[in-house]
């Protein structure tokens, strides 16, 4: 979407917090904020959302096909996924149910990613005479759908799903050029990373990246962020995905 039909910047929850519910600086929260279909248990998820301010909000609910290109996200419609309702009004203090339904399972042992996009629109009376859709505040939330005969191995669970387990397996190097010095990141695993509390690792030290979220990286993707400055070598260190242990991961 054109950054001219924004009245404010797009954000993007810190889904480092995956155990918790969200809250923005507008009074919409949002829960759960890592919603996971797996075809051999489910055909839906649900997502909530919460008016906790003093007006009526109007919200839309869209899932996208979610990829990464070129070391960016990729959003792109799609058909598989839907969210029932696709429009709601929630008045002060109420909660809206949406259902995120799985129209068109993946194939068996592969998993699909998706952004659930909640943008709450502008009121009627401050809409701009443009053409668009006018909203003040987006909210985007990750969607993962698994086929049958496997399931997400997040690295928590207390019981081994069905089937096979899908999981990151992340590959790193460091590389200086023009544009500056970059960690690159590669997922040659079937499931997705999310990088948290991101470490470097040297004989010194240690040296903080990210003390929160660093960001995702999808299956057969790779993502780079900045070094910073000086910084040409080390060890990385990461907690991947809900694991409560941070793990060093193996260069390319």
């Amino acid at each position: 979407m054109r950054t001219s039909t924004l009245v404010a910047s797009c954000l993007t929850l810190p889904l480092s917090l995956a155990s918790l519910a969200l809250q923005a600086a507008s009074s919409i929260l949002i829960w759960p904020i890592n919603p996971l279909i797996e075809a051999d248990q489910q055909k839906s998820a649900a997502l909530w959302l919460e008016n906790r301010g003093q007006e009526p909000v109007d919200l839309q609910v869209r899932v996208l096909a979610w990829e990464q290109e070129e070391f960016e996200d990729r959003l792109k419609p799609q058909k598989q996924v839907v969210g029932s309702p696709p429009m709601a009004t929630l008045q002060p203090g109420k909660r809206q149910l949406v259902r995120l339904v799985n129209l068109e399972p993946p194939s068996a042992g592969t998993l699909r990613t998706y952004r659930v996009l909640v943008d709450e629109m502008l009121p009627p009376q401050t809409r701009p005479s443009q053409v668009g859709v006018q909203f003040q505040m987006r909210y985007s939330v990750p969607l993962f759908v698994v086929g049958p005969g496997a399931y997400l191995d997040d690295g928590v669970r207390e019981t081994p799903g069905q089937g096979q387990p899908l999981a990151p397996d992340l590959r790193y190097r460091m590389v200086a050029g023009s544009d500056g010095a970059f960690l690159y990141l590669r997922n040659i695993g079937p499931a997705p990373a999310r990088l948290s509390q991101v470490e470097l690792l040297h004989d010194s030290g240690r040296q903080p990246l990210a003390e929160g979220l660093l960001g995702y990286v999808l299956p057969d993707a790779q993502m780079r962020w900045p070094l910073p400055a000086g910084v040409r070598s080390g060890r990385v260190q990461a907690r991947i995905n809900e694991s409560r242990q941070a793990q060093t991961l193996d260069t390319e």
